[in-house]
């Protein structure tokens, strides 16, 4: 679905499951960076809905990773309007790392 948009430029290969793992996560591989930005800057806001819906990815953890990796480097002003309303916290009902 969104593996053409977020490949476009890059050499190696991101794949969508492993994207959503490491979204899940909060791990960010610098050898995926550019296919990290293009997923938060290319693709365009319903596909990157249907993606969190299609992995079970919650909005508070799609917000988390992008305040702690994206935004400082390329800031998404509809995203961050598309999050606002989202409360809580990545680590809320876990443990705190």
């Amino acid at each position: 679905m969104i593996e053409t948009t977020i490949n476009a430029q890059a050499a190696s290969y991101l794949d969508e499951k492993k994207l959503a793992r490491m979204l899940k996560t909060m791990q960010f591989d610098t050898r995926y960076a550019l296919q990290i930005f293009n997923f938060f800057t290319d693709v365009p806001l319903q596909d990157l809905a249907r993606f969190l819906v299609q992995y079970e990815i919650p909005e508070v953890t799609l917000k988390a990773y992008y305040e702690t990796y994206v935004k400082e480097f390329y800031a998404h002003r509809e995203l961050e309007e598309m999050l606002a309303d989202v409360a809580g916290s990545f680590y809320q009902g876990t443990e705190s790392p």
